[in-house]
């Protein structure tokens, strides 16, 4: 477990009258940070933001109760040029930032920049409605407290929760995710819009359930949605893609937005976090990422091995924060020229430090921030503790001595009646499972079922650790290595087709099969 205390002076407040309004977030005493400003524009914009952020934090259809008491509380990172404010889900599948240029605000007297944990409760989401563009807003970050007129309103408490730590790890690889190189599309958000439309009035109660990017060279990119295999075509969503590409994601159920006058998306690869910058008016943006599975939140999920652990060069990392400090933003250039080494070490140290929650990766202006998760640095040995075989399936890999022999799709189709806005349809679903052969190392016949999400439910290799444990505490590192070989070449193809006749007549057949009585013997035969 990871231990977090917030010390709180007051509860975070909203006050308004008619002429003006007050929003008050109380921040941690153990981390003061403070800046009190005028919204001197676009109050809207900012409402809407934080309101989309308070959503992600407060409405959730995977509701945990084990979790919901460990729930960490928002951040606000105060810089010289932006405000950040920062949220996970209560499922931690879903991961938000609202990004506010200062020059939204005129400040009031001393600014204090940094990071910090602030009260955000259910009742101060409601209240974010009551922000009007008509009405002088201000805005006050700090640890001091209000003096409250409201009775009953309550006094300083603190707060401790106890993060289990394959969270923490999960919350810290998605700050990796987020400077991971991918493919950037711009979307109207017209055009998301119809697939949150359509998904929300159709709940499809059968897998594959993904969205899957479709990137044609000379076309624009559409969107396709599954199990209908329904197209929405992103119109001006340019790509400069040569050839064919498709990336597959998860988690659309979490797929909500603010009104925005476009919509940047970051495609990582297959499985992995995706993320929507929603641009609205007045230098307002709100991030959303998505993981790759909603269910499996940030851990546990194949793609998320991929991603680089922070690097223990802890001479290096001093220097790159001392720089991250100094400036509070910086490009990867100029880290790399203050520090006198090359850009590619520097990207390895900035994106360590992603990792280990000391820094976070601007997507939308493409730098480098100092932001720390928690006041205390966290215990990396505990939480990214040597794998031996994940060490040897990467020795395999990189010393070329994983082969893939064979590799191909086992399909089983089942005719389905899918809802859609339109009225029901029929169509057959088809569920494959990447059915893989090939040698690693010195075990030549290493065998693994993959299924539609890339975990494997399947495997066979001889090796002594196979052999003893089987599947019972995961694949051997021969496997492992042939599984990261394997998903690159995987290829993407559709869930589900128009059902044929043949396959309504079987499934015609299979339903009167079930339903004829079942032959009892007559009392009077003999047995």
């Amino acid at each position: 477990m990871t231990a977090s205390s917030f010390l709180y002076a007051t509860p975070s407040v909203f006050e308004s009258t008619r002429e003006r309004a007050q929003l008050s977030l109380t921040a941690d005493a153990h981390r003061p940070v403070r800046f009190h400003a005028r919204v001197a524009r676009d109050v809207l914009s900012l409402r809407m933001a934080l309101q989309a952020l308070g959503e992600l934090i407060w409405q959730s259809d995977a509701w945990d109760e084990t979790w919901g008491g460990g729930l960490l509380d928002p951040l606000i990172t105060v810089h010289p040029d932006r405000v950040f404010f920062e949220a996970f889900s209560q499922d931690l599948s879903a991961y938000g930032l609202v990004i506010v240029d200062r020059g939204l605000f005129e400040p009031e007297g001393e600014v204090r920049c940094g990071t910090t944990n602030v009260d955000f409760t259910a009742w101060l989401w409601a209240a974010l409605a009551e922000m009007r563009s008509t009405r002088e807003t201000h805005l006050r970050i700090g640890p001091e407290g209000l003096d409250v007129r409201t009775t009953g309103a309550g006094g300083r408490f603190e707060q401790k929760v106890d993060v289990p730590e394959p969270w923490v790890r999960g919350l810290l690889q998605l700050q990796g995710g987020m400077a991971m190189p991918g493919t950037r599309l711009t979307a109207r958000p017209v055009d998301l819009l119809a697939a949150v439309r359509f998904l929300s009035h159709t709940k499809a109660k059968v897998s594959p359930r993904a969205l899957r990017y479709e990137l044609h060279p000379g076309e624009d990119a559409r969107l396709m949605l599954e199990p209908w295999e329904h197209p929405v075509p992103l119109k001006g969503a340019a790509h400069g893609y040569t050839a064919p590409r498709i990336i597959r994601t998860w988690g659309r159920r979490r797929l909500r937005l603010p009104y925005a006058e476009r919509v940047d998306i970051y495609l990582k690869g297959r499985a992995l976090p995706h993320f929507y910058v929603a641009h609205l008016p007045g230098g307002v943006r709100f991030l959303l990422g998505l993981s790759g599975w909603t269910a499996n939140h940030w851990t546990n999920t194949a793609g998320m091995d991929l991603l680089l652990e922070p690097a223990r060069d802890s001479a290096l990392a001093e220097r790159v924060l001392g720089v991250l400090r100094e400036r509070f933003h910086a490009s990867t250039e100029d880290v790399a020229t203050a520090l006198g080494v090359d850009t590619a070490r520097a990207a390895g140290a900035l994106a360590a430090q992603c990792a280990a929650g000391r820094a976070i990766f601007d997507v939308e202006a493409r730098r480098w921030r100092h932001r720390e998760l928690f006041a205390t640095p966290v215990d990396l040995g505990r939480l990214y503790p040597p794998d031996a075989r994940r060490e040897e399936a990467e020795r395999l890999e990189a010393a070329g001595e994983v082969e893939v022999t064979s590799a191909a799709p086992r399909e089983k189709r089942k005719v389905r009646t899918l809802p859609t806005p339109e009225g029901p349809v029929t169509r057959e679903v088809v569920h494959r499972d990447w059915v893989v052969h090939g040698r690693a190392g010195p075990q030549s016949g290493v065998e693994l079922v993959m299924n539609d999400e890339d975990r494997v439910l399947f495997g066979r290799c001889g090796c002594e650790y196979f052999s003893e444990h089987l599947l019972n505490q995961g694949p051997c590192a021969h496997l492992l290595a042939l599984s990261r070989l394997a998903r690159a070449q995987r290829r993407e193809l559709r869930s589900s087709e128009p059902a044929s006749a043949d396959a309504l007549a079987a499934r015609a057949a299979e339903a009167g099969a079930r339903r004829r009585p079942t032959e009892t013997l007559d009392p009077g035969d003999d047995e």
